[in-house]
């Protein structure tokens, strides 16, 4: 089965600031249970996290097509890197 990974920031509210101490992935294939499955220093790391772990459960037999969501629309080279 194909999963479907999310990237969110790390955060904690101090008050008068939100600081970002991170970023981490998460499968969100249960959205009523989601799972951690790694965390980054640095935004681009945590997308390109989210985008392998997406493809390593294409190929499976019985999985839906691999999509090209695209991560950071405001990027020009963002999406799946064409094969």
């Amino acid at each position: 089965m194909t999963r479907v990974a999310k990237v969110e920031p790390i955060s904690e509210d101090r008050g008068d600031a939100i600081i970002v101490s991170g970023w981490r992935v998460l499968d969100v294939t249960d959205m009523d249970a989601p799972k951690e499955v790694s965390r980054h220093d640095q935004e681009p790391e945590a997308i390109q996290a989210a985008r392998r772990f997406e493809a390593e459960t294409a190929g499976e037999p019985g999985s839906d097509a691999d999509d090209t969501q695209d991560y950071d629309a405001s990027r020009a080279d963002s999406g799946k890197p064409e094969v």
